[in-house]
């Protein structure tokens, strides 16, 4: 397990590798403010305090370079176990993929909206539903712009992959945000880690309960016709470090 905050010799010179193959882009413009990331990360690690922590296999966090992160999804909390968690051992805020109905200001505390097919179907007149998924095509197409500009720029990208919150079980996996990054890894010669993350807690309601944070082992997507495959096998890890098997 990593100490929090510390750096091995073999991942420095892994970093070093990832700056010189793939230097930032220059044209690139970050959407998360800084300060405002310090402030709700300070506030996060106070709230979660309810909590007791316990987080295994810290050594799969990248340090440095672009990863995908795929946690399991139960509450709203998870965010804030998963924003801690991570600067906790890698001193490195990430970028949320968020359902379009939080608010927009989350955008600059580290956060991307996402329109999902079942926020269009609440639209019951047909011409509203129309201008609705002409807007979210807009919209989705300037997420997947960014969320290339992120891996390439060497962020990292947390989503919940089952998009929604499933307590107690396991939901179906959605399979765009591999696909994309999938494409992304082709398209501009890249190699992300995909790092699957189970969630399990002891209880919700009692104070000082543990919390069990199971970083995996990070996983390689290298073609997109084994997509399939590759999602199965993020829902076993997933189910396996969740504690659902």
């Amino acid at each position: 397990m990593r100490v929090p905050g510390e750096k091995s010799k073999s991942s420095f010179n892994e970093a070093q590798q990832v700056k010189e193959l793939h230097p930032p882009l220059p044209d690139f413009q970050l959407r998360r403010v800084k300060l405002l990331a310090d402030m709700i990360y300070s506030v996060s690690n106070m709230v979660i305090r309810y909590h007791r922590i316990i987080a295994e296999g810290t050594e799969h966090l990248p340090l440095d370079g672009p990863a995908l992160l795929l946690p399991k999804h139960h509450a709203y909390r998870d965010i804030l176990v998963e924003g801690v968690s991570l600067y906790r051992y890698t001193k490195r805020y990430p970028t949320f993929v968020m359902k379009t109905g939080l608010w927009g200001i989350l955008e600059h505390f580290g956060g991307v909206k996402v329109t999902r097919p079942k926020d269009i179907r609440r639209f019951k007149d047909k011409t509203a539903r129309r201008e609705a998924i002409k807007a979210a095509r807009l919209a989705n197409l300037d997420l997947q712009n960014y969320l290339s500009g992120l891996y390439r720029n060497g962020e990292i990208v947390i989503s919940h992959p089952e998009g929604m919150r499933c307590p107690g079980s396991l939901g179906e996996l959605q399979k765009e945000i591999v696909e994309h990054l999938l494409h992304v890894q082709e398209d501009y010669d890249l190699r992300v880690p995909i790092i699957p993350i189970g969630i399990e807690y002891e209880s919700y309601s009692r104070p000082f309960s543990k919390v069990f944070f199971r970083i995996g082992k990070p996983i390689y997507g290298e073609d997109i016709s084994k997509l399939s495959f590759l999602m199965e096998h993020l829902s076993h890890e997933l189910r396996c470090l969740s504690g659902l098997s």
